[in-house]
């Protein structure tokens, strides 16, 4: 039984050691539930190139994704002002669907992909002593209670972050 285990796994590592690739990407894999999600995804890109087709240049660049159920396709897009752009675009898409005969759908909804926003690490200027010492003056001498108010709240949370700024 011990030898049998040993044949097996050398069979393994020389099967990756002769293809230079350690690891089997998982799409590789011929399993059912893998193959069927493969397939999806590649009908997918096939309707994602119909739909596309049937838009001017400038637009098709921006149906980036598109999610087909029985009756129904979701296309996604990048901004909500080339969602609006591509809703214009709504019955000439349907119909190159159509005309494709990959399937009968009649609703096709265009939704938008949230983009990620990196904040930048850029450092906070905080005004310097003299300065946040003339906004609780201007503060002091204004007759308007609410501008006197906003002005006293700045003043003081100026003055808190150049306390905890100074001391790191």
């Amino acid at each position: 039984m011990a030898g049998i285990n040993l044949t097996v796994s050398w069979v393994i590592y020389g099967s990756l050691m002769s293809k230079n690739k350690f690891f089997k990407l998982p799409l590789g894999y011929e399993g059912k539930v893998l193959s069927y999600y493969k397939f999806q995804q590649q009908v997918q890109n096939e309707l994602l190139l119909i739909i596309r087709s049937s838009l001017p240049g400038h637009l098709a660049n921006h149906a980036l994704y598109c999610v087909a159920t029985r009756n129904k396709i979701l296309l996604y897009t990048d901004s909500a002002i080339w969602s609006s752009q591509l809703r214009f675009y709504h019955q000439q898409m349907l119909q190159s669907l159509l005309a494709s005969k990959q399937g009968s759908f009649e609703v096709l909804q265009i939704k938008i992909i949230p983009s990620t926003v990196e904040k930048k690490g850029e450092a906070v200027k905080i005004p310097s002593k003299e300065n946040i010492n003339g906004l609780f003056n201007q503060a002091e001498n204004q007759r308007d209670v609410v501008l006197k108010t906003a002005l006293l709240k700045l003043a003081g949370t100026l003055n808190k972050l150049s306390k905890t700024d100074s001391s790191d």
